[in-house]
């Protein structure tokens, strides 16, 4: 957790100081398809706090394009309502190519699956490209609970129902795993509404609010590598590459697999000039060695997807996962 906070005070100055030579000097971008963009400060809203995954990607992805296009890319902060108050703000300003959304695929998809959020985030907003994906969303419980590993943990759920606490957000993606939990392992664990993010859910664990959380892994690394946290699988398809030692909750005999994509949406009716045209720089982005090589610091790795691609995927996926939680008892 310190060194992301170095990272992300390093962006934040970073930024500022786009910002202070923007007031000096006009720049001047250049025209793709007709269309001169950008020519003012781009916002870009993120539905959580600062210092998470979302966040954390999101500067890597501004700075970048600050520096492609002489133009600041101002990230946004904008937490709250189940992630729905960034979505809905964006949604309600011009789509002129100066507001956007920045989010993943594991929050947008199955709010909407699960018809918590109250519009869709594939039909009610332009996609523009998707930039990073993470593999390394994982189940920890802490040190002081006794238990060592996945085996340990699904013996106490068993003998303890409903008991075990866990941090969760509904209509998101950690309310999935939960249900992957309980239908494959056999278990009944205690959900607690703690917030939005992975901030507000790793204050809640570390405070002793709840027994398990589930977060991306640079959320937590601090914790793991000091031993205060135990991992109990990653839900990937596979080992992540610099997580060896975690094993996956699928070669453990539970297939529960959760990959987040990070993407890019404008308010709907955007200019496809304008589209395309960050669209290309994304994927310009995506293909630079050192945004690998920044993402890989933090186990994710670029996943460029053209806003058709992503659109096309993207319904698909929720389809998935609305099949599955239509299937569910409800609660």
């Amino acid at each position: 957790m310190k060194n992301i906070k170095k990272l992300i005070a390093v962006l934040f100055a970073t930024s500022l100081l786009f910002a202070g030579c923007g007031g000096k000097t006009e720049k001047k971008s250049g025209t793709t398809k007709g269309v001169k963009w950008p020519t003012k400060n781009v916002t870009v809203t993120i539905p959580y706090k600062a210092g998470g995954d979302t966040d954390l990607y999101c500067r890597l992805l501004c700075k970048k394009l600050g520096e492609k296009f002489k133009q600041n890319f101002v990230v946004v902060n904008m937490p709250g309502g189940g992630a729905m108050i960034a979505a809905k703000t964006v949604m309600s300003y011009k789509p002129d190519g100066y507001n956007m959304l920045f989010t993943h695929t594991g929050a947008a998809l199955i709010a909407e699956a699960t018809k918590f959020a109250k519009f869709s985030y594939t039909d009610d907003f332009t996609d523009v490209a998707t930039a990073v994906e993470d593999k390394t969303y994982v189940a920890l419980v802490k040190k002081s609970s006794g238990m060592k590993n996945l085996k340990d943990f699904i013996a106490y759920a068993k003998a303890n129902p409903g008991k075990l606490r866990y941090a969760i957000t509904y209509g998101s993606d950690n309310a999935y795993v939960l249900a992957r939990m309980e239908e494959t392992m056999g278990i009944k664990l205690n959900a607690l509404d703690v917030g939005v993010g992975s901030a507000d859910r790793m204050a809640a664990f570390i405070g002793n609010q709840a027994d398990v959380l589930v977060v991306n892994y640079i959320n937590a690394r601090d914790y793991v590598e000091k031993g205060d946290f135990i991992p109990l699988g990653l839900c990937a398809d596979k080992r992540v590459e610099g997580l060896d030692k975690i094993p996956t909750f699928k070669e453990q005999g539970y297939d529960i697999i959760l990959t987040k994509k990070y993407e890019f949406r404008f308010p709907k009716g955007a200019d496809k000039a304008i589209v395309d045209k960050l669209s290309s720089a994304v994927e310009g982005i995506t293909k630079d060695p050192e945004f690998k090589k920044s993402l890989a610091k933090y186990y994710a790795a670029p996943y460029y997807r053209n806003a058709e691609q992503t659109a096309k995927e993207d319904k698909a996926e929720v389809a998935i996962y609305s099949k599955y939680f239509d299937k569910q008892p409800k609660k």
